[in-house]
């Protein structure tokens, strides 16, 4: 024979009944596991979750998954692009003079009577075309090299070495990396920023932290993300 118990309600009456009547009252929600529950064995009050044969009767709690929390992330500003900028600067500068290696006595003898052009004085008038091959030739060389430095790097990494070195990165407004499309999108809108005559790139000092490339690309260079 089971010991009675009493329970009190959540209508702050007391319920008496044998165990097996708590069990049920426990199933149809009626019983808690903060409920108190008297039992003439011990005589004395304690919730229903401090009683082991009622404890494996009541109802699990339902714990809600909790999403993790989203990076917060904090926007660079100016200083520190201009340091990472000038980093990359320099690394492609150096991988540019690795790629025409191959045609260095081509490009010298080139840049000399490119020299030695702009030293004649007097009525002497420069060569304009070869003025223009010469700058054709650097310009056609620096845009690949940086655009498969700039694109791979920020499509595979998230960020140039020079940003890496800094701390930064690139991302979208949502915080999702650019992938190889978004950094080559990214890296075409920046050319707007240098025909701007570095505009765009001032546009960083604003409040929103944003050059006109970032803006047009919907997208932003951050700090190391802070959970």
């Amino acid at each position: 024979m089971s010991s009675p118990y009493t329970m009190i309600g959540s209508d702050g009456r007391e319920y008496s009944g044998s165990l097996e009547e708590l069990r049920e009252w426990s199933q149809d929600g009626r019983l808690g596991s903060a409920t108190l529950v008297w039992s003439e064995a011990d005589e004395r009050w304690l919730s229903a979750s401090a009683r082991h044969e009622l404890v494996w009767d009541l109802p699990r709690p339902e714990f809600e998954a909790q999403a993790p929390s989203a990076p917060v992330f904090y926007r660079a500003g100016f200083v520190p692009r201009l340091v990472a900028f000038v980093a990359d600067w320099m690394v492609i500068l150096f991988l540019v003079n690795l790629v025409v290696m191959p045609w260095r006595e081509s490009l010298q003898a080139l840049v000399q009577q490119v020299q030695g052009q702009l030293e004649l004085t007097g009525d002497a008038q420069p060569d304009l075309w070869l003025l223009l091959r010469f700058q054709l030739i650097f310009t056609a060389i620096y845009t690949s090299v940086s655009l498969v430095y700039s694109v791979g790097f920020q499509g595979r990494f998230g960020a140039t070495p020079g940003k890496r070195l800094l701390g930064l990165s690139v991302v979208t407004l949502d915080g999702v990396p650019l992938g190889y499309g978004g950094a080559f999108r990214r890296y075409c809108a920046e050319l707007l920023s240098i025909l701007s005559f570095g505009l765009g790139y001032l546009m960083i000092l604003a409040p929103e932290q944003r050059a006109l490339h970032d803006i047009i690309t919907g997208t932003q260079v951050v700090l190391t993300p802070r959970n």
